[in-house]
């Protein structure tokens, strides 16, 4: 058959290359371009319209779901199944039905259309348990007023066929087929057939797979019935099962054991796959522990959606990515603690380079993210460098032999065995553990996990928790578990992941580390960073942006730490640490894809720094080099990213310290539950939301606290000729200042800062155009503290801040200078709005007659 002419569009234009599976579209799409193909279907450039070649050409609209559904069936009918298209027809009437009542899909016996012999009810891909169900009785009402023989619902990768003739109007059980038959002949016992041409599972592209996924858990979640998690532990036993299925228990031209047969009932099914399950639990108890939970018609159910997929023969990039947007999706909002994005773990794996014969942990692994990355690293290099053969056993080796992951949450771990085992596995060295308990009790666990016994280490470690004496006997193992030689109350979990993942790693070994901002720039977590110097050469810290893991639900500002551990007696020496800002990382805070990537220009910007520290010169600012020498207490880019101060070199007039020429620097206080609505009584808390856009204060929305709270602030209540500091906040917020131009009374919130001038020295007015000067240079945003608790810009931080001090009479003329330009600017706001509001009104008259 030669492919009718009008193909040639969809063939071929531009506008069609999504058909293609190769560009992450369904297999559906790829069914229609194939029907494109052989001119069963035309589907124009703009994909409006399909036109149907079967009894008749029948056109209809290609914009529902559902229809793209329909058109592919239609192809696997005629090419598949073979099925002659003079036979099929569309929206065939139903008699004795509604007059709406139509089937989808018809074939007849015969060439005049008088024996119906199949019935079809296409539904959209997604479709729930229960619309599918009524789907069914849709198509046993269109099959019986025909008197059709077979009836089948097709929604996706889901589908269900049924004997109709031979049974009773009201069997749903016994009458399901494996499939239908090809062109007229004998119902199979089976439709999968392991290695047999046309009968063997399909390679499906990724929406698929994660569409397929999605209804099983839906099935087994059953709208609530079971806890989220719960549930999502049973789809993983069932993946499992099907998994080992394809991979080991059935065996070649044999029909697999993971699907529906002829006549099977749902009890047949569920034994089978249990089978499957309990000879893999007795190999690998750790995988899953205890038994399939589900009652047989939801095993039966979870079956249909995933029976047709081939999950072994898939490509990895595909099962990757759908299995680990199946857990974002899934985990996000109620574990997203357990999962770094995919854009973070990527460029922290190509910065170290893991080598195929290096040994890989990750003491907080979670789902498992790095340690399959340094898996898929090791994977395209060897195919890249080595025949097929010996790349396969390169990466197949180090997937069992180096990867090593502890999670402390056994779920999680178990999800982590589970994505690993879809990616080829290499389950069997993660264990679920305290990654902070002694070490000597882990290799109880599991004898590799032992000291100074890792080449990397890639980690994103729990942030915020902490770990209390009371409740652990281990703090005190740690050093930084004390002060001195006195074990401290508590230590948060990040610190003490710095120092595990050090006792983990070898001499030169090297570690990528998420951490939070808050050790990078707190004071009082200096001894952390000296430790930190103490013990490793730092080569990189990378700034992650505010919103890196908001869409995992967690907002704590981080950086990317690279490392390599120094050796035991390693002398101190000067050395220039890498360090970039990633403002755009490959996604946005929505988790929506970001055109723009700093992750990409990094990276090679710090392989030419690894391999050539002393002739690195990156163009710009960023990325940049700070000397260890160099490093003032801090290790965050962002203070190092330019000479904050640099213009102050510049400048004519003489710097001082905000310090020396006020008599105030002071932040609110928090008034808690003292908080009122109301005014009766109260006074007005002003908040970083009553500092407008132009530096003054507004008041809407205002908040009231008792003046009786006041008694002993009074130094807190705000004056006219103060300035007001936003301490906290975003990095759009953060440093915003407005000038108390009016009389009130008035007292702060503890995120806003009362700075009041030696007025014989300093102008207030002055003051403020300085500091809403430096907060639109980002000044205050990269000086900011932690990051973990409503960071922010603290008063004796604040102090230190250097300013240009003109004398008085210099100062004042500044202040005129631009209250002039201001009152100027916005008398001619007020214009152009009254110029505009007449141009309105001229145009009312014009054309209303108004």
């Amino acid at each position: 058959m030669q492919p009718n002419p009008q193909t040639k569009n969809l063939i071929n234009s531009k506008s069609n290359k999504r058909l293609s599976m190769s560009d992450g579209e369904t297999i559906f799409l790829e069914n229609v371009k194939k029907g494109a193909d052989e001119g069963i279907i035309i589907l124009p450039d703009d994909q409006a319209k399909i036109t149907y070649h079967c009894s008749r050409d029948f056109t209809t609209s290609f914009k529902n779901p559902e229809e793209k559904v329909r058109a592919s069936y239609f192809v696997e009918l005629v090419e598949d199944y073979g099925y002659p298209k003079e036979r099929i027809d569309f929206e065939v009437k139903i008699p004795r039905r509604t007059p709406e009542d139509r089937g989808d899909i018809v074939i007849y016996e015969d060439d005049e259309l008088k024996k119906p012999y199949l019935v079809v009810e296409c539904k959209k891909d997604g479709v729930t348990d229960a619309e599918f169900k009524q789907a069914i009785e849709q198509a046993f009402g269109n099959a019986n007023s025909l008197r059709a023989k077979l009836a089948t619902v097709v929604a996706g990768t889901t589908r269900t066929a049924f004997n109709v003739a031979e049974f009773k109007p009201s069997e749903r059980d016994k009458n399901v087929i494996s499939d239908i038959p090809k062109k007229y002949g004998k119902i199979p016992k089976y439709r999968f057939i392991k290695g047999k041409a046309g009968s063997d599972l399909k390679i499906v592209p990724r929406e698929d797979l994660i569409s397929a996924l999605e209804k099983a858990h839906d099935t087994v979640w059953q709208g609530g019935r079971l806890a989220p998690t719960t549930a999502f532990d049973e789809v993983a036993k069932l993946l499992f099962c099907k998994l080992q299925d394809e991979k080991q228990d059935t065996r070649k031209d044999q029909p697999y054991n993971f699907q529906i047969g002829t006549h099977e009932k749902a009890e047949d099914v569920f034994k089978r796959i249990d089978e499957i399950y309990q000879r893999a639990k007795k190999k690998d108890a750790e995988v899953f522990r205890d038994n399939i939970r589900l009652e047989p018609k939801i095993v039966y159910s979870v079956v249909e959606h995933l029976q047709s997929i081939n999950f072994s023969r898939t490509d990895l990039d595909t099962k990757g990515i759908a299995f680990e947007r199946f857990m974002e999706d899934f985990f996000r909002g109620k574990m997203g603690q357990f999962f770094t994005p995919r854009e973070v773990i990527r460029f922290c794996v190509e910065m170290l380079k893991p080598g195929h014969d290096e040994l890989i942990l990750d003491p907080a692994c979670g789902s498992g993210g790095f340690l399959l990355n340094a898996m898929d690293y090791v994977r395209q290099y060897a195919e890249e460098n080595y025949d097929e053969r010996e790349a396969w056993e390169i990466w197949h080796n180090f997937a069992m032999k180096n990867l090593y992951g502890i999670e402390i949450n056994d779920q999680i771990a178990r999800v982590c065995k589970m994505n690993m085992i879809i990616h080829d596995d290499g389950h069997t060295n993660v264990i679920s553990s305290d990654a902070l308990q002694d070490i000597k009790d882990i290799k109880t666990i599991h004898k590799s996990f032992k000291a100074k016994g890792f080449d990397i280490i890639l980690t994103n470690p729990p942030f915020g928790a902490s770990v209390k004496s009371t409740e652990h006997d281990y703090l005190g193992n740690f050093t930084l578990g004390k002060v001195g030689k006195k074990e401290r109350n508590s230590q948060k979990t990040e610190i003490l992941f710095i120092e595990r993942c050090l006792d983990f790693l070898r001499p030169d070994g090297r570690m990528a580390i998420v951490l939070p901002d808050g050790i990078l720039t707190n004071s009082s977590l200096q001894y952390v960073r000296d430790f930190l110097m103490e013990k490793a050469q730092i080569l990189a810290v990378v700034s992650l942006p505010q919103f890196a893991f908001a869409h995992f639900g967690a907002g704590v500002k981080s950086s990317l730490v690279f490392l390599k551990k120094k050796r035991d007696n390693e002398t101190k020496q000067d050395y220039p640490i890498f360090m970039a800002i990633a403002d755009h990382i490959g996604y946005d805070a929505t988790g929506r894809k970001d055109p723009i990537d700093n992750f990409k220009e990094i990276y090679p910007e710090f392989n030419n720094f690894i391999e050539a520290p002393n002739k690195f010169n990156a163009e710009g600012k960023r990325p940049f080099l700070v000397n260890l020498s160099k490093i003032r207490k801090r290790l965050d880019p962002l203070y190092y990213s330019e000479d904050l101060f640099e213009f102050l070199d510049r400048s004519k007039y003489k710097v001082t310290t905000i310090r020396e020429v006020t008599t105030l620097v002071k932040s609110g206080f928090a008034a808690g539950s003292n908080q009122q609505t109301t005014q009766d009584k109260g006074i007005i808390q002003i908040r970083p939301t009553n500092i407008s856009e132009d530096g003054f204060l507004k008041f809407d929305n205002n908040i009231y606290v008792p003046k009786k709270n006041l008694i002993k602030k009074k130094d807190l209540v705000v004056k006219k000729g103060d300035v007001l500091f936003n301490n906290t906040n975003s990095q759009e917020q953060v440093g915003k200042t407005a000038f108390v131009n009016i009389e009130g009374e008035y007292f702060c919130s503890n995120h806003v800062t009362i700075i009041r001038c030696e007025k014989d020295v300093l102008l207030p007015e002055y003051l403020w155009l300085l500091l809403n000067a430096y907060q639109r240079k980002k000044i205050f945003f990269s000086i900011c503290t932690n990051w973990n608790n409503q960071s922010g810009v603290n008063t004796n931080l604040l102090k230190t801040i250097k300013i240009p001090l003109p004398d008085l009479k210099e100062q004042q003329k500044i202040v005129d200078d631009y209250t002039a330009k201001m009152t100027e600017a916005k008398k001619k706001e007020r214009e152009i709005s009254e110029l505009l509001k007449q141009a309105k009104t001229d145009f009312e008259k014009i054309v209303f007659g108004l």
